[in-house]
């Protein structure tokens, strides 16, 4: 249960969890350009339409998942994603919660800090709308999966020690097996979307000092305008924009390694598909990075700022890395053990 309008971890996730199980898929709607090729491997039924607005995109599939009744037709409910908690009186169930809604709750200050006029109206409206109905819904779930620690640490604070004691951490399961390990072309990566939580800005002024060194930018989004002029002169610099899956896995395949500057990262997907790969991680020493990368073996940390990534990319250019250890430690975030440690729950 959870909507297909991108090709992102959660996505991903629930496809091969499909697959997996045998498993249908309700979802609020599809965006089949701009989604996994994959998806039409799975039985997917789309209950709502696409919707821009945040606030009328919440509204409208909340209610239409409410109404939702499935009770008799499946022996068990998995849910993922936040809009669709509403249909929580299909049971039994457990939810794989990536996250509480930051916007709402650890990053709430942070997101009306960055928003102008109307934008602060907007979430003011669409908190008082959800904040209520999120509490109340997610009482309702018997397991409560976190896909790390650090997600589960935020369940504990926001929902309370009833709720965390029905937390099973289940850490994302990835396909390990589609990472090739290749030659270094030179060049380091960043994956991660263009948006100001991603702080990619921290990379382009920690590669403008080093010259010398190449760094390759994936993805869109929001930040993408300000991102490529706070670029712009830079030719050891380059934007790609939305890659395909294989062209996905051929750049982790030939970099020296990924950059992560996220702020708290629920868990860091990116982190752990460049290990697959058996490449470093650099990291930023924040949320989920903690507990996917081991310091020193699989990949290295940095403050947030651009002397420190500086000095995390000259590190890892000295040291002798073990691409089949780095490889050896992604496997415990393979798909196989993901759906294990599921089926396991659901008994």
């Amino acid at each position: 249960m959870i909507t297909f309008d991108k090709q992102g971890g959660g996505e991903r996730l629930i496809i091969n969890l499909a697959k997996a199980l045998k498993a249908d898929v309700y979802t609020g709607f599809v965006d089949r350009k701009n989604t996994f090729e994959d998806i039409k491997d799975i039985r997917i039924i789309e209950i709502g339409r696409q919707i821009r607005n945040p606030l009328l995109r919440t509204v409208y599939l909340m209610e239409k998942f409410k109404r939702l009744n499935l009770k008799g037709k499946y022996d068990f409910f998995i849910f993922s994603g936040t809009l669709c908690i509403s249909a929580v009186h299909n049971k039994p169930n457990l939810i794989y919660l990536h996250t509480p809604p930051r916007h709402m709750y650890d990053l709430r200050q942070w997101f009306y800090s960055n928003s102008g006029i109307l934008g602060k109206i907007g979430l003011r409206l669409l908190h008082s709308y959800l904040y209520s109905r999120d509490q109340k819904y997610m009482r309702q779930f018997s397991t409560i999966c976190p896909n790390s620690e650090n997600v589960a640490l935020r369940i504990k604070k926001f929902y309370g020690q009833e709720l965390y004691k029905r937390c099973r951490v289940v850490y994302t399961g990835i396909e390990t097996k589609k990472f090739r390990h290749k030659r270094s072309e030179g060049f380091y990566l960043s994956a991660s979307r263009l948006d100001q939580l991603k702080r990619i800005d921290i990379l382009i002024e920690a590669f403008r000092k080093m010259p010398e060194k190449k760094l390759v930018i994936t993805g869109t989004g929001p930040e993408e305008s300000a991102l490529k002029k706070l670029a712009s002169g830079l030719d050891n610099i380059k934007f790609v924009g939305s890659v395909t899956e294989k062209q996905m896995l051929e750049l982790y395949a030939h970099c020296s390694g990924v950059i992560s500057a996220n702020i708290n990262e629920d868990l860091g997907l990116t982190a752990i598909e460049c290990q697959a790969a058996g490449k470093p991680a650099i990291a930023v020493e924040e949320g989920g990075f903690k507990e996917t990368v081991i310091r020193n073996k699989t990949g290295l940390f940095f403050r947030p700022n651009p002397k420190s990534l500086g000095q995390a990319v000259n590190k890892a250019e000295k040291t002798n890395w073990n691409y089949k250890a780095i490889q050896k430690n992604s496997r415990k975030y393979d798909i196989k053990t993901f759906v294990s440690n599921i089926k396991s729950i659901i008994g």
